[in-house]
């Protein structure tokens, strides 16, 4: 029966609602950051550098600013579960007993909740700008299916110029940088704006229907991620008030405590 107890006890003090949320945290920073770091590698080596001769060197440093981001994210989830197991059950009668302890309880869970409050925001903003290459993946996927995978005929036949006047030539298809904002110029760094041989255009799809469903998985993740963050801001302000009442709830049992002594006497 002892066992029983203890083993009851136990339990009681584990956080189960910031051990969930760690878990979900957790697994949205490692979805988002394993699938975010292969999508911009195949977006950046097999289609722009490969394929257009065109380098762009900041995704490859937001690349690793991502994964130190997954790991800063994970730490905090660490924390705050720690933080969690000294504000359960008798753990949090035995932590937070002094005035100083209490207010010290106080202002942790104040400050965690700013915390999460502010990264929620931030992973709110990074899971929509996501929505972006998702977006251009269904285009392009759209336009692959249509004109390249679909399409019989012999694309070695036609030129980049070609797609400027497509009313004239409808069988040639052309993936052109220059309609997305991206010209033929030195600051750039561009020395192949256009796609139009059979083999390159293969493999620009190829390219896009392999980074497309890694970047709605690291759309979930980040998804993920905000899901965790609105957990953890919930427990934290459920923690602010029970540590807040702690100290008035033992003061009230000590006091009956005492009259009760006080009446068998």
């Amino acid at each position: 029966m002892g066992r029983y107890c203890s083993c009851l006890e136990t339990l009681g003090r584990i956080p189960y609602a910031s051990l969930i949320a760690t878990i979900i945290t957790c697994v949205g920073v490692g979805v988002f950051c394993g699938t975010l770091y292969k999508a911009l590698t195949i977006t950046l080596r097999d289609i722009f550098r490969d394929l257009f001769d065109f380098d762009i060197t900041w995704l490859g440093t937001l690349q690793i600013m991502f994964v130190l981001v997954g790991v800063i994210m994970a730490i905090l989830a660490i924390i705050l579960l720690v933080f969690g197991f000294l504000a359960t059950g008798s753990t949090r009668k035995n932590v937070y007993r002094g005035t100083r302890c209490i207010m010290g309880g106080r202002v942790s869970a104040a400050f965690f909740m700013g915390v999460s409050y502010i990264l929620n925001l931030a992973w709110i903003g990074i899971s929509s700008v996501l929505v972006i290459p998702i977006i251009l993946y269904v285009i392009f996927s759209n336009l692959c299916t249509t004109y390249v995978l679909n399409n019989k005929r012999n694309m070695h036949e036609c030129r980049a110029s070609d797609f400027k006047y497509q009313n004239q030539h409808p069988s040639c298809y052309c993936v052109n940088l220059t309609h997305y904002g991206i010209t033929r110029d030195s600051a750039f760094g561009v020395k192949n704006d256009g796609l139009c041989k059979n083999e390159n255009l293969q493999t620009f799809c190829n390219s896009v229907s392999d980074a497309g469903p890694y970047f709605i998985a690291a759309y979930c993740g980040a998804v993920l991620i905000v899901l965790g963050m609105i957990m953890f801001m919930i427990i934290l302000g459920a923690n602010y008030t029970r540590i807040k009442t702690a100290k008035e709830v033992q003061d009230i049992r000590e006091d009956l405590r005492l009259a009760d002594i006080t009446l068998n006497d």
